[in-house]
């Protein structure tokens, strides 16, 4: 079945590159979350999604991240172990089913936004797929950046799309992990307007579903 662009979104920068992303709002609010667990050390998510082709148009959709268990450094370079992809291969299984996992995401304080030589080569031995992707956020200031990989190395995109569905699957792994990060869907770390526009699409969601269901009777 093909798949429909969301409605509901809320562009972040310039989304001018050929390939569109997409993150759905509860993986947003993760990141802005797991900014809280980077206080003073460096924390990574995997995320979960998948690609669809279009002409020559991409979306990408990213609508799970699940935390790393285990993030090693060596010095100022990036470790990701055998365990901790294994892991996390098993946790998007449970959660998300045959998803993919389609890039990574790194957060710390005062995090530099660029892609050095570790987290190309890392990003190439675990995410070698074209336009995988990677994010890398600065836990203080929360900047942000994005890249995707292409001819073999991570270009920056300039912007992408927050869009608002129903993401159970996300809502219940972050249920399920509460205990060991603090992180419940409802602890949500939004400004007063962000709130507002997301009570405004969960109200349009269930009038829609009421309207769907009084048709079927």
């Amino acid at each position: 079945m093909k798949r429909e662009l969301p409605k509901n979104v809320r562009q972040i920068g310039n989304v001018s590159d050929s390939s569109k992303i997409y993150v759905e709002d509860y993986v947003d609010t993760y990141f802005n979350q797991l900014c809280e667990k980077a206080d003073q050390a460096l924390v990574g998510a995997f995320l979960i999604g998948e690609i669809v082709q279009e002409g020559e148009e991409d979306y990408i959709y990213i609508f799970g991240a699940i935390q790393m268990t285990e993030l090693q450094q060596k010095g100022k370079d990036v470790v990701v172990t055998e365990n901790t992809w294994k892991e996390a291969c098993e946790t998007s299984k449970k959660y998300f089913g045959n998803a993919e996992i389609l890039g990574w995401f790194l957060v710390s304080p005062n995090l530099v936004l660029e892609v050095n030589h570790n987290l190309l080569k890392i990003h190439q031995k675990w995410f070698a797929k074209e336009k995988s992707i990677l994010v890398l956020k600065e836990a203080r200031e929360r900047e942000e950046k994005f890249f995707i990989h292409k001819f073999r190395n991570l270009m920056e995109c300039n912007g992408h799309y927050i869009y608002y569905e129903k993401n159970n699957e996300m809502q219940d792994y972050m249920i399920s992990s509460r205990k060991n990060n603090g992180i419940t869907p409802s602890e949500v770390i939004e400004d007063t307007a962000i709130k507002n526009f997301r009570s405004v699409i969960r109200d349009k969601m269930e009038k829609h579903e009421n309207t769907e269901n009084a048709s079927d009777v």
